[in-house]
Order: structure tokens, then C-alpha cells, then sequence
């Protein structure tokens, strides 16, 4: 099961070529997990409904994107390693978790960091800024992207160059005047003009 987490606020271009990338490598369906109450993340004026009405809007065109607000049902803080013992419940798939290098550089301070290898695979996308890798204690390199699926503690690196881009870039062009059109999908944009996210006020 290919999961890629995050609180998409807002989902972006970026995201989804990570994404689709994964599903690219994988031969499966990527699920989009929105973080109802991000642990390393305690600044955000955005709601869960507007987040995730934005999520689903930009996965709508594409089957093999699923938005899956699954941690909205697990009762407290949103933590990795929790949301993925409640979904062992209900699958047998090793999970393989999508991240960027730059969310690679926190992984040690991850609630029970320690287990995660117990727990998952990551399949790393490397960021333009973040250009080096550190390997998470209890993880071994993968030779490919395949053996991910095959058993958790495995950590495999993509050389597919990504977008230059991030949510809070986004926020802070928003924040500033400044167009977004080109950075999220056409859907995303209209919600956010609407809805009149991210303007100096609103700015997190």
C-alpha cells in the first residue's frame, strides 16, 4: 500500500508528480493521507474540510491518485506510526511511504522514530534545496524501487529531478499578491480564489 501523507495545505503540483511518480514505479495507486492534526506542524489557519476539499479536487481527474481521509478517524494526535497500526486492521500490504528529502532530515524526531522500521519502507523524492540524503537509523538501501513493497526497513531514493516547489511557497506568494495559477491544478486555484485562502490575513 503506497501511502503519501501530508497536510496539502495547499495540495500542489509538486505533490502530485511525487505522486505519480510513485505510482509510476510501483505499478499501484498512491493514497493521499490528509493529516487532520500535523505533529510537527502547529501553525496552520487552514481547516481539515477546506484541505481536503482541495485534496480531492486535485486527485479527481486521476484514478490512480486516492484522497484518503483515514486519520481523520484515528482519535488523537496524527502520528505515522499510529495511523498505520490502524490500518494493519484492516490490510496485510507492507506500506511504502512517500516523503521529501527535506521531510527525510525530521524523520528522528517522528513519534517513536525507533519503530517506523518495523513498520514501512520510503520511497524518497529529493528536493532541489535538499539535495542530501541521511539515512534514518534501522532503514537499508534499496536496490530499486520494487523491493520497497517486499518487507518494511527499506529506504530507496528517486533520481527523477522534481519541482522546484512547496506549500509554503505558495502561501507566502498568496500572502504577497502574487499569482499561483501555475503552481496547483486549475481546480485548486478556483477553490482558493473562491474561498479567498491564503491572503494576508489567512497567511499561516
Amino acid at each position: 500500500m503506497i501511502l503519501f501523507g501530508g497536510t496539502f495545505d495547499p495540495v500542489h503540483l509538486g505533490h502530485l508528480q511525487a505522486a505519480r511518480f510513485a505510482n509510476e514505479m510501483l505499478g499501484r495507486p498512491v493514497h493521499l493521507i490528509l493529516a487532520p492534526r500535523p505533529q510537527l506542524r502547529t501553525n496552520c489557519a487552514t481547516s481539515y474540510s477546506d484541505r481536503w476539499e482541495m485534496l480531492k479536487l486535485a486527485c479527481q481527474s486521476d484514478p490512480a491518485l486516492i484522497p484518503f481521509d483515514f486519520e481523520q478517524s484515528v482519535p488523537g494526535p496524527t502520528h505515522t506510526i499510529v495511523t498505520l497500526k490502524h490500518l494493519r486492521q484492516s490490510t496485510k500490504e507492507n506500506f511504502v511511504w512517500i516523503i521529501g528529502s527535506d521531510v527525510l532530515t525530521k524523520v528522528h524526531l517522528w513519534y517513536r522514530a525507533e519503530e517506523l522500521s518495523d513498520w514501512l519502507s520510503f520511497l524518497v523524492f529529493v528536493r532541489p534545496d535538499y539535495m542530501e540524503i541521511k539515512q534514518p537509523l534501522g532503514f537499508t538501501l534499496a536496490d530499486n524501487a520494487f523491493e520497497l513493497s517486499e518487507r518494511p526497513g527499506l529506504i530507496y531514493t528517486s533520481t527523477r529531478p522534481m519541482l522546484d516547489l512547496s506549500a509554503s511557497m505558495i502561501r507566502l506568494l498568496r500572502s504577497e499578491g502574487k499569482d499561483i495559477k501555475s503552481l496547483v491544478t486549475a481546480s485548486v486555484y478556483d477553490y482558493i480564489i473562491s474561498k479567498h485562502m491564503y491572503e494576508p490575513k489567512d497567511s499561516c
